[in-house]
């Protein structure tokens, strides 16, 4: 509770701020005389008193550059905002030219925009900064942007590139905005000079540094030393205990901690071995805005130490984590452009038509970087006038006769003829079954699989006798061709979890409802080893669809990584062998029994590896479909980076 009272009192801060500001631009004043003294009475040591008005001028140019430069930055930032600040510090507008760098960036920020509600902000690199670092900047979310530095392209994965841009929008979520361009304004007016020395002092786009310029620059910048350290000071006096709140935000948003968490230990190993630095002139200006405070900053207490925040994410210490140049983009393909709907509507505080122009999309989509719609891969997030037809005639279904007629539908595969004829057997003397059917089979196949819930939430309340009909036609479809696939089985089982038919299994244990605290590799062994038996189940569907009864290679390869996590290095897991029925529903009791901490872990560490291991680094609608069918099974909600691949439709 201590915790978040403080979080609630570092939100509206701006009259310490501006104390703060004053007391420190006292401080400068009194400074700046008592040094041009001493100057003073070194050159002139036989002079009596002082020249006239010689503190008034000098309080006079302090003010001036102080006060005016801050007013005059504030000026600026109200009417250029994040942007401003963005192309202040170099940054470069990303734009969907095919890159695939720049195409996960933009996917990931998607995901980040819907699964925290906020709008989406315009995209900026900083090309020249090799670090791992990234920052927000903006009076409101609406008029934000979020620059990431190169090095964070370069070196992060794809979950710790959603942690790091989850961070960011933690921020925005919180209202950091306002608070933060006001410190700008005051830090950018009390280190004015010092930061034109520093510029002159910088290197050109080619790396050289001239030497006259670097004299002059040197000079200005010692004069302006003084206004420097008020300004760190001025940063370092207002709490950054809002940083810990951004962390939470950002593992409630990714439902993970290994994403914030590796990003951070990386930044503290390039901490400890000077590859923090950024070289832009003023970056330490902007040291309470970055991540992590590059340089001398850090010193100065703008953010909390960083074993600190990796402690608050994981429950324990954990050490730094090295990191290789391209280790998060090697093999990398490039990822489809899906821009989520939720995310659209964000962005413009309402949902998008589906004819909205392409030149009011968030960012520019040339089409020749858009890949072609496929029925398999590409979901279609925004319903036409033929789909919408669709699902209205749906949601008139009366009675329980029709909706089993539709779900059977929905359940049915088409190319299965054996189906097909039970499903025209079982439906003969049902008056518009046939209609039923063709819109089932017209409807795009990122809807099915929600239409598929949605009806069987209703069917749920339906009484016991009509539940158990359903059950048993589903049951006689899937096994019209005398076998059952392992995509079938977890179909049945996610209906019958949905209509409360689901048997106790013995030997199944109940646990009380805990593990605040713990990660995947902190498993008990009864339940890594539950883990261990469906994830086997689910290798022989994903990433990609096994003909025979064992996983595919890419099967394998995504089991194995899915247990890499859940167990410490150097620990070996249990073989990838395929569970029969029995021990299916055991091993799903036992995952269905883990905490409503451990659960959502899991589901997010199945739905990363999917990415990592799928062809071109898309899931399948097929794989889409068995995660979300796994994740109802453990009453989870679906991670962003799954979510996106299905429409909100009201």
């Amino acid at each position: 509770m201590r915790f978040w009272q403080q979080q609630a009192q570092a939100r509206d801060q701006t009259w310490r701020l501006l104390l703060w500001f004053t007391l420190l631009v006292l401080v400068l004043v009194v400074a700046v005389n008592a040094v041009l003294a001493l100057v003073y009475r070194l050159v002139m040591p036989f002079s009596t008193g002082w020249p006239q008005l010689f503190f008034e001028t000098n309080t006079a140019v302090v003010l001036m550059f102080v006060v005016g430069g801050a007013w005059m930055e504030a000026w600026r930032l109200r009417d250029g905002g994040g942007v401003r600040v963005a192309h202040w510090m170099g940054g470069v507008e990303v734009q969907d030219d095919g890159d695939a760098l720049k195409r996960r960036l933009l996917n990931v920020i998607d995901e980040m925009a819907l699964a925290s509600g906020q709008p989406l902000p315009r995209v900026f690199i900083l090309p020249r900064e090799s670090a791992i670092n990234a920052f927000v900047a903006g009076w409101s979310p609406d008029t934000s942007a979020l620059c990431v530095t190169q090095g964070a392209l370069d070196r992060l994965t794809r979950a710790e590139l959603q942690g790091l841009v989850a961070h960011e929008f933690g921020h925005l979520a919180e209202g950091d905005g306002r608070l933060s361009m006001r410190l700008l304004a005051l830090v950018w007016g009390l280190s004015l000079v010092h930061g034109w020395g520093r510029h002159l002092m910088s290197a050109d786009e080619n790396g050289r540094v001239h030497a006259l310029p670097w004299l002059v620059g040197s000079v200005v910048a010692a004069v302006g030393w003084l206004g420097w350290l008020c300004g760190r000071l001025l940063q370092a006096a207002v709490s950054r205990q809002r940083e810990f709140l951004a962390d939470a935000r950002a593992v409630q948003f990714t439902r993970a901690k290994d994403g914030l968490g590796q990003v951070l230990r990386k930044v503290l190993h390039e901490q400890q071995t000077h590859a923090d630095r950024l070289i832009h002139p003023q970056a330490d200006a902007l040291a309470f805005l970055w991540l992590s405070a590059p340089g001398w900053a850090a010193r100065l207490a703008s953010h909390p130490p960083l074993p600190e925040r990796i402690r608050r994410i994981y429950g324990t210490v954990r050490a730094s984590l090295p990191s290789m140049r391209d280790a998060g983009h090697q093999g990398l393909s490039t990822e489809p452009r899906h821009v989520p709907a939720g995310a659209l509507a964000a962005h413009g505080g309402g949902a998008l038509s589906p004819h909205t122009a392409p030149g009011s999309l968030p960012y520019s989509l040339p089409p020749s970087t858009l890949p072609p719609p496929t029925a398999s891969t590409t979901p279609r997030l925004l319903p036409d006038v033929a789909t919408r037809d669709i699902l209205a005639r749906m949601r008139l279904l009366a009675g329980p006769t029709q909706q089993r007629v539709a779900i059977l539908a929905l359940l049915m595969r088409p190319d299965n003829e054996a189906e097909q004829r039970f499903w025209g057997q079982s439906t003969r003397d049902l008056h518009g079954a046939a209609q039923i059917l063709a819109d089932v089979q017209a409807l795009p196949v990122a809807y099915r699989l929600p239409e598929f819930e949605r009806m069987l939430a209703q069917m749920a309340y339906e009484p016991l006798a009509r539940r158990r009909e359903l059950v048993v036609a589903c049951r006689e479809l899937l096994r019209a061709d005398g076998k059952v696939s392992p995509r079938d089985r977890l179909w049945w089982l996610a209906l019958r979890h949905r209509m409360g038919e689901v048997s106790s299994t013995t030997g199944a244990f109940m646990r009380p409802v805990t593990g605040q605290g713990r990660d995947l590799t902190q498993l008990e062994a009864d339940e890594r080893d539950h883990v261990a038996r469906f994830s086997a189940y689910l290798a022989r569907m994903l990433p990609v669809q096994s003909e025979g009864g064992e996983p595919t290679a890419a099967g394998l390869a995504w089991y194995r990584s899915v247990m890499a996590r859940c167990h410490l290095p150097g620990t070996p897991w249990p073989p990838c062998e395929p569970p029969d029925a029995d021990a299916l529903m055991h091993a799903l009791a036992g995952v269905q029994e883990l905490s409503w901490v451990m659960r959502p872990q899991l589901v997010r560490a199945w739905v990363e590896e999917a990415l990592n291991h799928s062809p071109g680094g898309l899931m399948s609608m097929d794989t889409a479909d068995a995660l979300r069918l796994a994740a109802g099974l453990l009453d989870t909600p679906l991670p962003p980076a799954l979510a996106a691949h299905y429409p909100k439709v009201p």
